[in-house]
């Protein structure tokens, strides 16, 4: 009996977690929040312009406090471009959420690119222009930055 009891509990579980994969929606809009921290891992200055390689981590979190995009973990690698007031920023993330699936997008100056992802995520495509909000560095030097994101895609 007990070895049924949990049998059967395995396969509600397992049942659960691929209903709840399959919730996301196949077309959407979220508006959402990530508050960075910015490191840089190389630098080169020539005097006439930089070049940066940055690792960039954070979190999401949807503006409503639930929903697409809420309470992922973010990890970016980055090359920044500086030249007098021109800046070109461009790289690619991974956004992994509490069940371990996964975005992976690219970005410049002003849009993330949905490019896919596994589990409920695979085959996303869409577009994310986003807003940074500066703030202040962190005590160690890091750059801070909330940036507000505003996402559309699709799943096919």
């Amino acid at each position: 009996m007990k070895s049924l009891l949990a049998s059967m509990a395995l396969v509600f579980a397992f049942c659960a977690g691929e209903a709840a994969a399959a919730e996301f929606p196949k077309t959407g809009e979220a508006e959402y929040d990530t508050y960075y921290t910015y490191s840089t891992a190389v630098k080169i200055d020539s005097g006439a312009g930089m070049g940066l390689i940055v690792d960039v981590t954070g979190i999401t979190r949807n503006v409503k406090g639930e929903g697409p995009f809420h309470d992922m973990s973010v990890r970016c690698v980055g090359h920044q471009s500086v030249v007098g007031d021109a800046q070109d920023f461009n790289g690619s993330c991974v956004e992994t959420d509490k069940d371990g699936d996964n975005v992976f997008t690219t970005f410049d100056n002003q849009n993330h690119y949905l490019k896919g992802g596994t589990g409920k995520y695979k085959g996303i495509t869409g577009k994310i222009p986003y807003t940074v909000k500066t703030l202040h560095d962190t005590v160690d030097g890091h750059q801070a930055h909330i940036v507000n994101h505003k996402a559309t895609w699709e799943i096919k």
